[in-house]
C-alpha cells in the first residue's frame, strides 16, 4: 500500500511527490506531476530514489539506444480525458510506494485452492453494513486469514472513492484483493526477519521518497486519513529495509544527461564535458596518468575508437559515456529485480487464497 506520485524532473524528485530521478535518455522531461496506481508487492524497491519503474525502463531504453547508436524518441502522454468517476480514482489512489527498483510483476497464488468454504457478499456493490463482510480467505504457513471489504478497499483506495451517488461501496476486484495479500505477505515476511522501523526512520523514508513527513498533507492530498497515511509509510519503509536485507543496496546510481551545448552542436568541447566523463568512469580513469586504467574496461572499450583526454570533450563524447553508464544502471538493475522475485516468488508459493467473487 502506498502513494504514488510520478513527477518528472531534471534535478531530483518525487513526491506526495516521489522521488528525485534526473533526465532520461530523451533530454528534458517536462514538469508534469500524476498520480500514478501500483500494487505494493510488485513494486517494492531499495535505494533512495522513487520513481525506479520509469528509471529502470529508462535504462533498458538508453542502453538500446546505445547498442544502436540511436537516440532514444520521447514519447508523449496521453492527453486524453477521462470521466470524473474515473478522474476521481486517479487523484485518490494509493499505491505501492516505489522506492528504487521495481520489481516486476510476480505470482504464485493457487487461486480458490484453499476450500475454505467462504460466501461472498454477492454484489458489486456494498452498503455500509457491508464493508466488513469478508470478501477472500488466505492461508499463508499454515495459518488462515480472512479479508474484509473494507480492507481490501482501503489498501489502495479511500472509501469515498469508491462511494457512489446512492452511498454504496464498489466491491475489491480481485486484483485488489490479490495485491493486498501478496503486501500483507511481505509485510509477515519482514516480522519473522524483525524488521521494525522507528519513527526517525519514517520521516527521514517519507521525506526522502515523497518529499514529505507532514502526515496531514499527505492525507489531505490523498484523500485518506492521517493514520492512514502514516501507516502507508511505515509499510513502504519496511518493506525498503527487507529489500535491501535480502537484495542488497545498489552501487549503481542512475546517471543525469551531460547539459546541451548551447549552440546545439554535438562536437562542441569544454573542460566540463571531460569532468563528467571522469565522474561517471570513476575508478576506470588512472588520473595520474590521464587515461583508462584498463584497455579492456567498460569505459575504455566505449571510446575505443574515439580519443579522449582529461583536458577537454564534446558533448557527444559525453553522450557515449552517459549511456555507458545508463547500460551498467540498467544491468544491475535488472540483476537486483530478477534476486528479489525469486525471493518474494518462494513466500507467494506458500499462499493459498479464496476470492469470493471475482470482480474487475
Amino acid at each position: 500500500m502506498g502513494l504514488i506520485q510520478k513527477k518528472d524532473e531534471k534535478d531530483e524528485i518525487d513526491g506526495i511527490q516521489i522521488i528525485e530521478r534526473g533526465e532520461g535518455p530523451d533530454g528534458d522531461e517536462d514538469e508534469k506531476i500524476d498520480l500514478v496506481a501500483g500494487t505494493s508487492a510488485e513494486h517494492i524497491a531499495a535505494g533512495t530514489t522513487a520513481e525506479e519503474e520509469d528509471a529502470r525502463l529508462e535504462a533498458k531504453i538508453a542502453a538500446d539506444a546505445a547498442d544502436e547508436n540511436l537516440m532514444p524518441e520521447e514519447q508523449d502522454e496521453d492527453d486524453s480525458d477521462t470521466d470524473d468517476h474515473a478522474s476521481k480514482h486517479k487523484k485518490t489512489m494509493i499505491a505501492a510506494f516505489v522506492v528504487a527498483i521495481v520489481i516486476a510483476a510476480v505470482v504464485g497464488f493457487f487461486i480458490g485452492n484453499g476450500g475454505f468454504g467462504g460466501k461472498g457478499v454477492g454484489s458489486s456493490t456494498l452498503t455500509e453494513d457491508q464493508l466488513d463482510s469478508t470478501v477472500a480467505s488466505y492461508s499463508y504457513n499454515g495459518k488462515k486469514s480472512d479479508i474484509t471489504a473494507r480492507e481490501a478497499i482501503e489498501s489502495q483506495y479511500s472509501l469515498d472513492t469508491v462511494k457512489d451517488s446512492d452511498g454504496n461501496y464498489t466491491a475489491p476486484s480481485a486484483d485488489v484483493i490479490l495485491s493486498y495479500v501478496r503486501n500483507k505477505i511481505l509485510l509477515d515476511a519482514a516480522e519473522d526477519e524483525g524488521i521494525t522501523v522507528s519513527s526517525k526512520e519514517m520521516k527521514k523514508y517519507a521525506e526522502d521518497s515523497i518529499g514529505t513527513s507532514d502526515y496531514d498533507t499527505m492525507a489531505k492530498q490523498y484523500g485518506v486519513s492521517k493514520d492512514q497515511a502514516k501507516q502507508i509509510v511505515r509499510q513502504s519503509a519496511t518493506l525498503q529495509k527487507l529489500y535491501k536485507k535480502k537484495v542488497g543496496d545498489s552501487s549503481a546510481n542512475m546517471p543525469t544527461a551531460p547539459t546541451e551545448p548551447a549552440d546545439g552542436n554535438e562536437e562542441t568541447a569544454s573542460k566540463d564535458y571531460a569532468d563528467y566523463i571522469i565522474n561517471l568512469a570513476g575508478d576506470e580513469w588512472d588520473s595520474s596518468k590521464g587515461t583508462w586504467k584498463d584497455e579492456n574496461g567498460t569505459y575504455a572499450k566505449a571510446f575505443a575508437d574515439d580519443a579522449f583526454t582529461a583536458d577537454s570533450a564534446t558533448y557527444k563524447q559525453a553522450m557515449t559515456a552517459y549511456y555507458t553508464a545508463y547500460q551498467q544502471y540498467s544491468s544491475q538493475a535488472s540483476s537486483a529485480s530478477s534476486k528479489w522475485t525469486e525471493y518474494a516468488n518462494g513466500l507467494y508459493a506458500k499462499a493459498n487464497i479464496s476470492i469470493y467473487g471475482l470482480f474487475a
